[in-house]
């Protein structure tokens, strides 16, 4: 086959090493708990994704980086059974608190991550990995994944190597090395003898909104790992020029989905 002479899965690995976005500590997502709930358990991005799942009413789905509930909660409405994990335990905390909100009694929670071993988990018919496969080692991931879904796999992942705008990186005067780029994700499949499809699911500027300038940097900084004075001053700067006045993110983000038969492999 005329990719089997190209290791993607090591090209991945050494890519993400030297990316400036670094993968987050339990800890760290356990700080954002609080102020990502609200917003992410509200929003359009979960109605494109599930719209995109062929799921069932008898559906056991396991949600990997399950976060506040996104995609638990309305997923537990529409399938048997929901399986959520996560490395975070205030997120667990979040999404068992919305759950007994909304009435739901079907969603198992488990706090773990990629890294753990998933042998107390069962079988289930799908595997979702929503925004949430910020692995070093991808190519073990999906297939982690693939061999745990009956039926299928539904994964999301960030198009553009950036979870910051470019624009705002070139008026702060911040070079980066991306992120790897979704396109590992297919091409690693096939080569394991999948058909992956891609599809793109775009989400809006107005789900990210800053209060201040400070918050402003301060997203920044967890995004990119760490800026200087100057960097912080143009970025101050940025904001008053061009997000004050006009709420949202600076640009529209596109999660690139991807998702593949696990019963079905080209011949």
């Amino acid at each position: 086959m005329f990719l089997e002479p190209i290791d993607f899965a090591k090209m991945y690995k050494e890519h993400k090493q030297k990316s400036v976005f670094k993968r987050k500590s339990s800890d760290e997502w356990d700080k954002k708990s609080k102020e990502m709930a609200p917003r992410m358990q509200k929003s359009h991005y979960v109605e494109d994704f599930i719209s995109k799942m062929e799921i069932d009413k008898d559906d056991v789905v396991l949600d990997v980086g399950c976060g506040p509930g996104t995609l638990a909660i309305p997923l537990a409405k529409k399938v048997k059974r929901v399986i959520a994990i996560d490395f975070s335990r205030k997120m667990l905390d979040e999404l068992e608190s919305f759950a007994e909100a909304e009435g739901i009694t079907n969603i198992t929670t488990y706090h773990m991550g990629w890294d753990d071993d998933w042998s107390e988990i069962e079988a289930v018919d799908i595997v979702v990995a929503s925004r949430s496969i910020e692995v070093l080692d991808i190519e073990a991931a999906l297939l982690k994944i693939s061999n745990l879904a009956r039926k299928a796999c539904y994964v999301s992942y960030m198009a553009g190597g950036s979870f910051v705008d470019m624009k705002i990186l070139d008026y702060i005067d911040k070079t980066i090395v991306t992120k790897p780029d979704f396109w590992y994700l297919p091409i690693i499949l096939y080569k394991e003898g999948y058909l992956p499809k891609v599809d793109y699911i775009p989400t809006s500027s107005g789900s990210v909104r800053y209060t201040d300038e400070d918050e402003f940097v301060k997203s920044l900084i967890w995004s990119l790992g760490s800026l200087n004075e100057v960097q912080q001053q143009k970025a101050r700067e940025y904001y008053e020029l061009y997000i004050k006045d006009a709420p949202g993110a600076p640009k529209d983000s596109v999660w690139a989905f991807v998702s593949w038969n696990c019963d079905i492999k080209r011949g």
